[in-house]
Parts: C-alpha cells; sequence; structure tokens
C-alpha cells in the first residue's frame, strides 16, 4: 500500500487525495473513493483527461491483476537492464496486485517493428494562449503580450537550467497556420532542450532526458539525417528538412493542438485569480490579500473570496486540469505505407509531396498527471519569480541602451 499522506487539516488519506482535493473531483465518485494512489491516478486521465482531449489522442491505459511472481521477474529485468549510475532510480513494488498496462506510443501496430521502422517525435508544447484575466496586476501586464514559455527562458538561462534560450513560441505552434507551425518545428528542432525528443523503432535518437541537449550542432544534424535514410527516402543532408516539414504538416493536418488549447483555457483567472480562491478553499487566510496595502484591495479580489463555494471548486478544478493541458507532451508516431504496407483505418494518413512519399500517423497526450491542489502555492511564487527575472532582464538591457546612447 502507498504511504499515508498528510492533509492540510491533518488528518490523513490512504489515497493521497485531500478532502479538499475530494471535493474538487467529487462528481467522479471511484476516483474520490479509490484507496490507491496509482488508480486514482489512472482515474483522473480516464474520466478527466481523455473525454475533454479526445478518445482517439488520450489513454488512461488497461488496469490488469497481477501475481506477486510476474512483479519480481519484472524487477529482476529492469534492475539488469538498467544502467549502473541509475540503479537506485527506482524499483517495482513487487506487493501490488495490479499494473496498467500501456501502449508503446514509440512504435506503430502493436510494438511490431519488423514490418517498417518506426519514427516517433515527443513535443511538451507548453501554454498556447496568452492569459487576459482581469487578475492580472498592473506590474505583471506583460503576461498579456509575452508567453510564458518565453519568460520563463531568461529564469532557466540565469539559473543555468539552459545555455541558451529557445527561439521557439508556442503561439506559433497552437496558431493555425502552416508556416507559424513549420517555425516553431524548426526553433524546437535547432533548441530541443527538454521540449522535442524524437525516437527510432522505440529508441531515443535525438534530443535528450532531463533537460536534454540545448543546440543542435552541425554533427548531430548530420548524424540525425543518416538515422532517417529508412525513413525518409531522400538524398543525403535533405532528410531533417524533410522532417520538420513531416512533423509541421502532421501537426497542422490533425488539429490535435485545437483540442488541447481548449482545455488549456479552462484557466480563466490565471493563477492571480485562482489563488484568492484557493486560500478560501482550504481555510487559511489569503497570503496574497495579506501582502497587499489596503488601497490596493481591490472589488475584484473581494469578489474572488465572496463567491459560493460551488463555484470556487469549479474555479479551481478548471486551473488543475488546465495545468496538466499546459504541461503535457504531443506523442507522434510515424510510419512510411509505400512498398506494400496496409493501411489501417485506426491511423491517418498525409502524403508529403516534398519526400514524394505517404506516411501513417498517430497522434496521442501523453504525461496527463492530476497536479496536487497544495502546489496553488507553488505556481502563484513561480509566476512572480519568472515575471521579476524576465522584468530585470528588461531593465537591464533599456539602461545599457540609455548608457550607449549618452554622448562621450
Amino acid at each position: 500500500m502507498p504511504k499515508e499522506g498528510k492533509q492540510e487539516n491533518g488528518e490523513t488519506s490512504e489515497n493521497g487525495l485531500t478532502d479538499h482535493e475530494k471535493l474538487i473531483w467529487g462528481e467522479f465518485k471511484d476516483l474520490v473513493s479509490c484507496q490507491n494512489k496509482e488508480i486514482v491516478e489512472f482515474l483522473f486521465v480516464k474520466h478527466v483527461m481523455t473525454p475533454l482531449l479526445g478518445h482517439k489522442h488520450a489513454n488512461a491505459g488497461i488496469r490488469l491483476l497481477v501475481a506477486k511472481e510476474f512483479l519480481e521477474s519484472v524487477e529482476s529485468i529492469v534492475t539488469s537492464q538498467r544502467p549502473s549510475w541509475r540503479a537506485d532510480a527506482a524499483s517495482v513494488d513487487t506487493n501490488r496486485n495490479s499494473v496498467l498496462l500501456m501502449d508503446d506510443l514509440t512504435l506503430f501496430a502493436h510494438g511490431h517493428i519488423e514490418d517498417k521502422p518506426c519514427l516517433s517525435v515527443e513535443i511538451k508544447p507548453k501554454c498556447g494562449f496568452l492569459p487576459s484575466s482581469s487578475f492580472i496586476a498592473e506590474e505583471n501586464v506583460i503576461k498579456k503580450s509575452i508567453t510564458r514559455f518565453q519568460m520563463h527562458q531568461v529564469l532557466k538561462l540565469k539559473e543555468n537550467e539552459i545555455s541558451e534560450i529557445s527561439e521557439y513560441d508556442p503561439l506559433d505552434l497552437f496558431s493555425g497556420s502552416k508556416d507559424r507551425i513549420h517555425k516553431a518545428i524548426r526553433a524546437l528542432y535547432t533548441t530541443p532542450q527538454n521540449n522535442f525528443r524524437v525516437f527510432l523503432n522505440g529508441s531515443l535518437v535525438f534530443g535528450g532526458l532531463g533537460g536534454g541537449i540545448s543546440k543542435t550542432t552541425t554533427k548531430t544534424e548530420q548524424e540525425f539525417d543518416h538515422l532517417l535514410k529508412d525513413i525518409i527516402r531522400t538524398e543525403d543532408g535533405l532528410r531533417s528538412n524533410h522532417f520538420i516539414e513531416l512533423v509541421a504538416e502532421t501537426v497542422y493536418a490533425s488539429g490535435v493542438l485545437d483540442h488541447l488549447l481548449d482545455v488549456q483555457k479552462l484557466d480563466k483567472y490565471n493563477i492571480e485569480g485562482a489563488i484568492h480562491v484557493y486560500y478560501d478553499l482550504v481555510e487559511q487566510p489569503c497570503k496574497v490579500c495579506g501582502e497587499l496595502e489596503k488601497s490596493e484591495l481591490t472589488s475584484q479580489f473581494s469578489f474572488m473570496h465572496s463567491i459560493p463555494v460551488d463555484e470556487k471548486v469549479n474555479v479551481l478544478k478548471d486551473f488543475l486540469i488546465s495545468a496538466t493541458a499546459k504541461d503535457c507532451s504531443v506523442m507522434i508516431g510515424f510510419r512510411s505505407t509505400e512498398e506494400g504496407i496496409s493501411r489501417s483505418s485506426s491511423h491517418s494518413n498525409l502524403n508529403l509531396e516534398s519526400a514524394k512519399q505517404e506516411f501513417d500517423y498517430k497522434v496521442h497526450f501523453i504525461d496527463l498527471d492530476m497536479r496536487p491542489l497544495k502546489k496553488m502555492e507553488v505556481y502563484y511564487k513561480l509566476d512572480k519569480k519568472i515575471i521579476n527575472t524576465y522584468l530585470e532582464m528588461l531593465n537591464k538591457k533599456e539602461a545599457m541602451g540609455e548608457r550607449r546612447d549618452e554622448p562621450e
């Protein structure tokens, strides 16, 4: 059994959900009554995220009962294959009585790779819209014109999480414009970080684990171009360009990001509005209002604190669902349909004219985990940190520009 977790009100919960979280997800009876944290996550994807994103593109997996001997054999296999530096990274809980069976989305056709090579791309799109909430403070109004991703890049650079700022703009990827989507994929390919990875027959061949690679070098591109030879049949040096076009055309043709954007936009109030509701629900004095001067306490904040409990629950539920959608990944699998490969009605088809090839493709959302309610304070503090760091950078640039303009 999972360890018991402390609730905000001091009581414990066997499944990791607090009483306040049970209130938020209360309409999903089997989710809030479940006594296993892992199964709670499964039910969240099944009951909450899959209906919103579409059953074709989101799958919670299948829960299967298993014997202890099976889990012990899995543990043995995993341990033998894990590199020495990750030997203690995690372990299989052999006391479980069930597991989740998930599709390997890096492969095609039920995991059989002998028919045709399979290329899969993992994209972490991030937030695809600019907030317009009236709760955004005047000093933070830049949030309404610069994407969260672009501002966060400045903080990551300052904290040495990345070595170079990406040119990627999520608004391009979500734009519905072929040209802008192509620009976005090109930027992700140029600076993958942890937002863009490519798998060939299930093995990672481009991008990296964790922070990933910061910049695609000429050598990296040449090696990747060579790896694509069995997928994109064109002359050397041109395959990576065709690959970028293939990914961009598929994003455009599939339309899946339209669904994702709708779910992200459930966050109507921004963290600057939702945080007030959070403190009310967990029955704590609002720390945000406590930091403000009385003259700054606007009627907007008073309004948020005065709305009925059921409305507060809906505000937080929508915010947390949106948070999952803003940080999930999209997996796109490709397989050439040439040389007699039979078409599957479950897969879509794309004709890449520039390479004179046709591809089957499939698109799925992954990493759809439930966000804990207690992370609301973390979201608020990070939001402030991102904004302040970005504004500091702008002020420094402005000051440097003024010094350059001064007469000698």
